[in-house]
């Protein structure tokens, strides 16, 4: 099995977990194989590096910000007067830039992300997003305690739970199920978001929408932290993000007679979330949204964004 194909299994089966982590790892791959290639023509070169591109950008369907770093890696390469070597110095070039700018964004949003809590603030949190992790580690002396969702049905609110407690900070793992009743304790609910849209919906792990609803009538402020590229300019133009549905065997044995619906994700409403946190700042979703719209020209360059 090649490096693609590995790749693309191991974000499938969640081995590769957390959409920084696909964007990561799978960007990694694809450099790799694309600086090793041995094609002899540059039409080659360009069909090899299309076909793994689409083989890791359909890897899984609610990925947009592994979306967005293919989309820049084949803008990069556009040109056809281009020969091989050339191709190959730009990914590296690309690759390296791309990498210290996510870099770079991952300690604005922690930045703004921690400047935002308050002194003996409670949190609640869903799932495992590494943002959240890092902003709520570098917010500690203002937290007195996070409760953390341990995230059925693969229990990824665990992980977050332990890397919390490693980092010194008070954590209770509750069923998810739990979540009304400290919602009364808590002053934030921080989530992560896997994609955020033209209207400034965001999609998230299945059951923010349902937390977010409650943050509303229990004057808790939910706030979603996310690179600009887990904005998915497509929906501008009326396509729909999918939300994943993943394998019936994460819910236990097959019962007898009885269907299984397995959502990996849900469509939390923009008017329940306080305020997107990326790298440009802290913004309401819809106001970020159309900030993005004008930065991206979508405008005029609606095609380019519609495909690979």
């Amino acid at each position: 099995m090649d490096l693609i194909d590995k790749t693309v299994r191991d974000v499938k089966s969640l081995k590769i977990q957390g959409a920084s982590k696909v964007r990561e790892k799978s960007v990694k791959a694809l450099v790799k194989v694309t600086l090793a290639s041995k094609a002899k023509t540059e039409a080659i070169f360009r069909k090899d590096f299309l076909k793994n591109s689409k083989k890791l950008f359909d890897a899984r369907p609610t990925e947009p910000a592994l979306r967005t770093a293919l989309r820049i890696f084949k803008k990069s390469i556009s040109n056809k007067k281009l020969n091989i070597v050339e191709m190959k110095n730009i990914i590296k070039k690309i690759n390296n830039t791309y990498e210290n700018d996510r870099k770079k964004a991952m300690q604005l949003m922690t930045k703004y992300g921690a400047e935002l809590i308050q002194k003996d603030s409670t949190i609640l949190t869903i799932c495992h997003s590494h943002a959240v992790v890092d902003v709520l580690i570098k917010a500690k002396k203002n937290i007195k305690k996070v409760y953390c969702m341990e995230t059925r049905p693969l229990y990824q609110g665990r992980i977050t739970a332990k890397e919390l407690a490693a980092a010194g900070i008070d954590v209770t793992l509750i069923v998810d199920n739990a979540a009304n009743t400290v919602m009364k304790q808590c002053n934030y609910f921080f989530s992560g978001a896997d994609a955020f849209l033209a209207d400034g919906d965001i999609v998230n792990k299945i059951g923010t929408n349902q937390i977010s609803s409650l943050c509303k009538q229990y004057d808790v402020l939910h706030y979603a932290i996310t690179s600009t590229h887990k904005f998915e300019p497509a929906s501008f133009f009326g396509k729909d993000e999918p939300i994943e549905q993943r394998d019936q065997k994460e819910l236990g044995n097959k019962i007898f007679k009885v269907k299984i619906l397995n959502p990996a994700f849900d469509r939390t409403d923009s008017d329940t979330v306080e305020g997107i946190i990326c790298e440009k700042g802290v913004f309401p979703p819809q106001v970020l949204a159309s900030k993005l719209f004008d930065e991206l020209n979508l405008d005029e360059h609606e095609k380019d964004f519609l495909k690979l």
